[in-house]
């Protein structure tokens, strides 16, 4: 039997050392590819359709969960042609995500972003035609009526109808006059129509024929023409009732003229806005028994006012908003809503004659 020399031993341990540093450092081994019944084929489930509208027209951020993954081989890949949070323009843009495991098997999925375009109103020019109330006078719970046109509530509604359509001009114009009774401004009302050339007209008057003037039914009269003429022109017409009156001579009147003047709108088919109801259970400040009212007993208060304006701002929205369909999503932008007209962004001296 040969002895091996102690030299030999040393050698042989320095090789055996060496291979099991080596051995310490070697990459893991590939998963193992367990058969499919195991680990399940890799599948993709996408978000769903996305729908949003661009307010001022540019593009909208629109985050979005991660596509969720079933099967497959640890670990799993994911990736989207757009990730949550990017900027879409309006139209609709697919995003389409990928999945990839370890044993290189795949997945798609895809889902679309629809980005709608701005709110748009058929109708921008507006023409507001009437007395002190629509002028601006405002009178407070407890002071003197005092004029206020930019509390009016024609320069209310513009405010709320620019702030819903921010990309479109809109323009209410407020033809208010101080003391006029209605039977005497037919005249004022064809010129204004005929130099303004209104898209839609909005009438309130009448309030100060009933305070010793010519009385409810030449201002009905009066009223009666004026959505003719403006007919005539192409115009549509929402009619208002007048406010409630407290303690005032004409108070008397005001139920049966407004009664006339819901007649009126239903016969010439003109919008009709009931200023004279929203204002009698209308929920403003004061502890008046009619608190919309102001002190004068004539003129709405500036809460009253707001009042006017959004269902003012309501009606114009449900007769001439635009429906707004995705580009390529079988419409074209600019359909009319169903009933759409020719849709949605909130008050004089005691002792004077009504203004």
């Amino acid at each position: 039997m040969r002895v091996r020399s102690a030299r030999a031993f040393a050698s042989l341990a320095a090789v055996w050392l060496s291979a099991c540093a080596e051995s310490s450092v070697l990459p893991p081994a590939a998963p193992s590819a367990l058969p499919e019944e195991k680990i399940g084929r890799l599948a993709i489930a996408c978000p769903a359709d996305v729908q949003r509208q661009s307010f001022h027209g540019g593009p909208v951020s629109i985050g979005f969960q991660p596509p969720s993954t079933t099967g497959g081989q640890a670990p799993v890949a994911v990736a989207c042609t757009h990730e949550s949070g990017h900027g879409f323009a309006i139209g609709v843009t697919p995003v389409e995500c990928d999945a990839a495991d370890a044993l290189r098997q795949s997945a798609r999925c895809a889902f679309r972003v629809s980005i709608l375009g701005p709110p748009r109103l058929r109708a921008t020019r507006f023409l507001a035609f009437g007395d002190s109330i629509t002028d601006g006078w405002i009178s407070p719970p407890d002071a003197n009526a005092r004029l206020d046109r930019d509390n009016s509530y024609p320069s209310l509604l513009q405010h709320e109808l620019r702030s819903r359509y921010v990309t479109q001009r809109i323009q209410v114009i407020n033809l208010g006059a101080a003391g006029e009774e209605a039977r005497h401004a037919l005249p004022r009302f064809r010129s204004w129509v005929k130099t303004a050339r209104p898209e839609v007209v909005l009438i309130m008057e009448g309030t100060n024929d009933l305070h010793g003037g010519g009385g409810p039914e030449p201002a009905a009269q009066a009223i009666e023409a004026m959505i003719q003429y403006a007919r005539g022109t192409g115009a549509d017409v929402i009619l208002m009732t007048i406010p409630p009156q407290v303690g005032t001579p004409g108070a008397r009147l005001v139920a049966s003229y407004n009664g006339t003047l819901r007649a009126i709108a239903a016969r010439r088919g003109a919008a009709l806005v009931d200023a004279h109801a929203l204002l009698l259970r209308g929920p403003c400040s004061g502890a008046r028994a009619t608190p919309c009212i102001g002190a004068d007993g004539l003129h709405p208060t500036a809460d009253g006012n707001r009042l006017i304006a959004a269902e003012l701002a309501r009606v114009i929205v449900r007769r001439y908003d635009v429906e707004i369909l995705p580009e390529g999503a079988g419409g074209s932008n600019g359909a009319v809503r169903a009933g759409g007209g020719i849709r949605a962004e909130a008050p004089a001296v005691s002792g004077e004659r009504g203004r």
